[in-house]
């Protein structure tokens, strides 16, 4: 006993490190609440602004974008300038962002909707830059690997508390207050409060050696990322052949060209694409932006389908949206064996495979399913979810060297981002093209999910693919060591 005692005593973390952890954890949940939160809120949206569907995509992708494009340098920048700096700018953009997208609810029509634009991007930027330095701060904290896995799943849940409580928080204010503007405040509160403790009490910490911003690789980022975005939406509201719609993609290609050069002849490269040679590797990163597609875009298609189909209020739509993400936030905790014991390519097949039929199971929904019926379809999304979300990062560290782990992780969470900023995108418009072709609103809404389930599959047969592949190298590379061995 005295000996597990000592043991456990010198894995506690010191004071100043739970201060650092208590704060990432927090962060990682301030940027995830508003990703969820808008969602429930977008048919009150529609109805006080008269938005149309393509101003609700916008109105959760002006947050996402800004977020993908951002996660990128943020790790850069944190090293050079200091994480608790970039703690406190993230959080000060974020109380700034949710104070203009309040309000919004002084305004009305179309102001109100650009008003909630501008101040969902600027809350992105924050959200992009709080990202990574939340993970950063823990690596600072924690530097042994095998005792800050404890920690990374206090960060992961920290995550899905985000996802999970902001559809009842913002359902919350609006019943209570039926003013769009009010969702924001929690944000700025917390927000505000993080900054303020990091202002006080957080250490500063920074690793500037190598280390330098890439600011071509990000200016052609973010215009690959907007531009592509942009020309989706375009596309469904103003036809395929319209111009902005290929102007946009052609800019986006041209943009993607010149990010890929930037990217093969910079000395510090923000994305180093000879990662994607290791076919786990992109096998991860492609779950990684499917996962975030899948919710998002879910939580947007399911947001229209409650709100205008059944009916039913903010706060019964955040009620019922708990099951994805509340079931979610449960399942990390449990997943630690399994993650030492499988093959994480294996274990994200898996939970793609039960987001996918979680997905297939909701395209049974109709004007009249009730509470129950819902339930138990959106609680085998969560599940597959929160396996997908836990395991991703896990498998793209492994799928490379140390000294890429965190290049690996960086890369990881862009494409999980931007698969985030792409849901409601193409989702939306799929949506919107099923409504035009005479569609009624819950027959498009079954056709996008169909598109979604279809890309959760394709996606888990890719990990299964690539994980028996591994599994059969693991296998043969011993032997033939044992071999050359026996030969000597």
């Amino acid at each position: 006993m005295p000996t597990a005692a000592v043991a456990r005593a010198a894995d506690a973390p010191t004071r100043e490190a739970t201060l650092t952890i208590g704060l990432a954890v927090l962060g990682v949940f301030v940027t995830y609440v508003p990703i969820s939160a808008t969602s429930v809120a977008l048919t009150t949206i529609g109805t006080a602004t008269g938005a149309s569907t393509a101003d609700l995509q916008w109105v959760s992708d002006a947050y996402v974008i800004p977020m993908a494009a951002t996660v990128l340098s943020a790790g850069v920048l944190g090293d050079l300038y200091g994480r608790r700096r970039a703690f406190i700018v993230g959080m000060l953009l974020t109380v700034l962002g949710a104070i203009v997208a309040g309000s919004a609810g002084l305004a009305s029509g179309s102001t109100a909707v650009h008003t909630l634009w501008l101040g969902q991007a600027v809350s992105g930027l924050g959200a992009g830059l709080l990202l990574p330095t939340t993970l950063a701060l823990i690596g600072h904290a924690v530097p042994d690997p095998r005792r800050r896995g404890r920690f990374i799943g206090m960060w992961a849940t920290g995550l899905m508390l985000g996802l999970a409580l902001g559809p009842i928080i913002s359902g919350s204010l609006l019943e209570a207050t039926d003013d769009l503007g009010w969702i924001f405040a929690p944000t700025a509160a917390l927000a505000l409060a993080a900054g303020g403790v990091a202002l006080a009490l957080l250490p500063e910490s920074k690793a500037p050696e190598g280390r330098r911003p890439d600011w071509g690789g990000q200016a052609c980022a973010t215009v690959t990322i907007a531009s592509s975005i942009y020309a989706t939406i375009s596309g469904g509201q103003h036809g395929w052949s319209a111009t902005s719609t290929w102007l946009g993609y052609a800019v986006a290609v041209i943009a993607l060209i010149g990010f890929v050069a930037v990217e093969l002849t910079t000395e510090t490269p923000l994305m180093d694409l000879r990662l994607f040679r290791s076919a786990d590797f992109t096998a991860a990163g492609v779950s990684a932006l499917v996962a975030l597609f899948s919710v998002v875009g879910a939580f947007f298609l399911l947001s229209l389908f409650l709100g205008y189909v059944q009916h039913l209020s903010a706060l019964e739509i955040g009620g019922r949206m708990v099951f994805v993400t509340g079931v979610g936030a449960l399942v990390p905790p449990f997943l630690g064996p399994f993650l030492h014991r499988l093959q994480p390519l294996l274990l994200l097949a898996g939970g793609l495979a039960v987001s996918a039929v979680g997905v297939v199971a909701l395209t049974g929904i109709e004007a009249g399913t009730g509470y129950a019926d819902l339930a138990w379809r959106l609680a085998i999304f969560g599940v597959g979810l929160a396996i997908t979300m836990t395991t991703v990062s896990t498998a793209a560290i492994n799928a490379v060297s140390w000294q890429q782990a965190g290049m690996a992780a960086a890369t990881n969470t862009a494409l999980r981002q931007y698969g985030g900023a792409l849901g409601p995108a193409i989702l939306g418009v799929v949506f919107s093209d099923r409504l035009a072709a005479g569609a009624t609103p819950t027959e498009a809404v079954h056709t996008a999910l169909v598109v979604n389930a279809t890309l959760l599959g394709i996606a888990a047969l890719l990990c299964l693919a690539a994980g028996v592949v591994d599994g059969v190298r693991r296998r043969v590379r011993p032997s033939v060591g044992m071999s050359a061995t026996g030969d000597r």
